[in-house]
């Protein structure tokens, strides 16, 4: 979809395209937080509307949609994740449904990534990140939720990475996948990752 609207428009329409698509994305996947937005939001769609819009979200495993209460929404593939933040290595081990399951994976943390997009928290209310929460979509529509203070070094400190590899092999093709160093289960490790989104739950 970005590679069609790139090749039909200037790129200050692209830059506008891009918002646009988060905005909407957000509203669909998110409705009931999209009012929180910083700014008035378009109207909210009507429920026919919905799935329409929540196939905007990229498809293809190996991109991810970057969007929310933040400054910069943009969309990365796994190489971007590899190569414009510092990379951690962490070997988790955690209960699946098969049983124990041990890997190593490499990658940005959550934290860095969200941090470099610019969250935007409110000035006027005191440790305003303390009711944040992060939306991990995967390409299956399965989600999972990490709140943003267990991310945060200054709080939780949670470790939590989009991992570009798994056991040396790359997740290029695959798509980035949330850890969770620790949780006991394996739930939150969101594989397949395609949409991130920040979101306020707080009032």
């Amino acid at each position: 979809m970005l590679s069609q609207i790139a090749r039909r428009s200037s790129p200050l329409r692209l830059v506008a395209a891009v918002f646009a698509l988060a905005t909407a994305v957000t509203l669909s996947l998110l409705p009931s937080w999209g009012a929180q937005a910083a700014t008035p939001p378009p109207a909210a769609p009507a429920a026919s509307d919905a799935a329409p819009l929540a196939k905007a979200v990229p498809s293809a495993p190996g991109r991810v949609l970057l969007l929310g209460r933040i400054a910069h929404p943009l969309v990365l593939s796994v190489n971007d994740l590899a190569t414009r933040y510092p990379q951690h290595t962490q070997t988790v081990t955690f209960q699946s449904g098969a049983g124990p399951q041990t890997h190593t994976y490499t990658g940005p943390l959550l934290y860095d990534v969200l941090q470099a997009a610019k969250p935007s928290f409110r000035a006027d209310v005191k440790n305003d990140s303390l009711r944040y929460a992060v939306v991990v979509h995967a390409s299956d529509n399965y989600e999972s939720v990490v709140s943003f203070p267990e991310i945060d070094p200054g709080f939780g400190n949670t470790a939590s990475l989009l991992a570009v590899t798994e056991d040396g092999t790359s997740l290029a093709t695959a798509g980035p996948r949330l850890t969770a160093p620790k949780d006991t289960k394996g739930g939150r490790y969101v594989s397949n990752v395609v949409a991130v989104a920040l979101v306020r739950a707080g009032l």
